[in-house]
């Protein structure tokens, strides 16, 4: 569920002390969810996003234990973590502590001052930790994706192609590779400018996405060529696929601010019923020359190869 404040579970069978902690922490703009039991902090953790954890030492089924199978729920591999205990703490149960990721170790009766500025300190390393996240996802994703289509660039078309053709190689799963080119690109940009061939990438992009399955792997390799890899798919079915993209592009206007452009693309497929013993490059110059054909023999066609045709190229 949504939050709008900082929010905080403490894990203690303590109901008294549970309830001075969360009138405490009302007044600060805390959010407290309370568990009194094991399950109950395991089942809240698996629901709920939080954004530091308060752990009792004292409770039957709690302490170091219990911090561990938080950690080990996803999205809590680093929570910020406090234990407590009514007791002093010693030099061994505060090395003991740090080993299990606390951050902090407090004494009941609880100190205001102290607790509040332990709880700021925690609520800030995991806004730090999740913004950190954000970015380098981000990151992850600017370094993976054209800028111009959204879809998989060079590296990581190429980085996910290998990782299927081992798949189907331990599989001996048939997979098609289809190899996109739009006719007549460059006479596109050099008539109407190049914001109309980026229109045109973008809206071929967006038609190829559509009618692709969500396995399926499709990517820009540069400039207008695109590559779309077919897991478990026949000769046939990749074929027809490749027919429909091909008719779909055909029939659809392309717009370029008050401009109706209307384009085609030639297709080359290469397919194997198991991939086994075949290469990367083995596969994508066979797809290559198949498109080669189509474009040499009047554009707006599909050209079909089979793996033979790789044994014998």
């Amino acid at each position: 569920m949504p939050k709008d404040r900082p929010r905080i579970l403490v894990v203690d069978s303590d109901r008294e002390s549970n309830q001075l902690l969360a009138d405490l922490m009302e007044l600060y703009n805390y959010e407290i969810l309370q568990a009194d039991s094991r399950e109950e902090a395991l089942q809240l953790v698996k629901n709920t996003e939080c954004d530091a954890v308060l752990i009792s030492l004292d409770m039957p089924d709690g302490g170091f234990g219990l911090s561990q199978e938080i950690g080990a729920v996803n999205g809590y591999e680093d929570i910020p973590l406090t234990f407590v205990t009514g007791e002093e703490f010693d030099h061994a149960m505060i090395m003991e502590g740090q080993f299990y990721g606390a951050l902090f170790m407090h004494t009941k009766p609880y100190s205001e001052v102290q607790l509040l500025a332990q709880l700021s300190s925690m609520v800030r390393i995991k806004f730090l930790q999740d913004e950190l996240k954000s970015r380098m996802e981000e990151l992850d994703r600017l370094a993976s994706t054209d800028p111009l289509t959204g879809l998989y660039n060079r590296r990581m078309f190429f980085r996910r192609m290998d990782e299927e053709v081992a798949r189907a190689g331990r599989t001996a799963s048939p997979m098609c590779l289809i190899y996109v080119d739009i006719d007549h690109f460059k006479e596109i940009n050099d008539t109407y400018g190049h914001s109309a061939g980026d229109a045109v990438l973008q809206q071929i992009s967006r038609t190829m996405t559509r009618i692709l399955r969500r396995g399926d792997v499709l990517g820009r390799i540069g400039g207008e060529e695109f590559l779309i890899l077919l897991p478990d798919t026949t000769g046939v079915a990749g074929q027809r696929i490749a027919e429909r993209l091909r008719q779909r592009v055909e029939h659809a206007t392309i717009f370029s601010g008050d401009r109706k452009l209307n384009v085609t693309v030639s297709a080359g497929v290469f397919s194997a019923a198991d991939p086994v013993g075949l290469s990367i490059d083995d596969m994508v110059r066979v797809a290559d020359q198949a498109l080669y054909e189509a474009k040499e023999t009047g554009r707006n066609k599909v050209v079909y190869r089979g793996e033979n045709d790789s044994a014998a190229s």
